[in-house]
């Protein structure tokens, strides 16, 4: 995580919330959160893909992947891909709304 901070490949939005309006804030807390993993042959590849719970179902997600891709390919690469698995139909609706297209179709092995 240390690398990815430092390279700039770590991307948070943060908020404050309490719960209670009269409480203190409780300090800052991470509300969506992606990096940037592998990066090779202008292609950079999303990965670590995140929302709180507590916040979910507001278009964090479409609003976070689309700034990570506009910073990833001014910045790093041309190309954004990412990985998601089949069943996570939330996470597919929110990818495509943001411009993702699905180009391939890969299995996982466990041994």
């Amino acid at each position: 995580m240390r690398s990815l901070v430092t390279e700039s490949r770590s991307y948070v939005r943060l908020a404050v919330r309490t719960g209670d309006p009269y409480a203190r804030p409780t300090g800052p807390m991470v509300e969506f959160k992606a990096e940037l993993g592998a990066i090779a042959q202008g292609v950079a590849q999303v990965q670590g893909v995140w929302v709180d719970p507590a916040v979910r179902g507001r278009g964090l997600s479409e609003g976070g992947m689309a700034a990570v891709v506009v910073d990833a390919r001014l910045r790093v690469a041309p190309v954004v891909s990412l990985y998601v698995n089949g069943y996570n139909e939330r996470a597919l609706r929110a990818y495509r709304r943001v411009g993702f297209e699905q180009v391939g179709t890969f299995a996982t092995v466990l041994f």
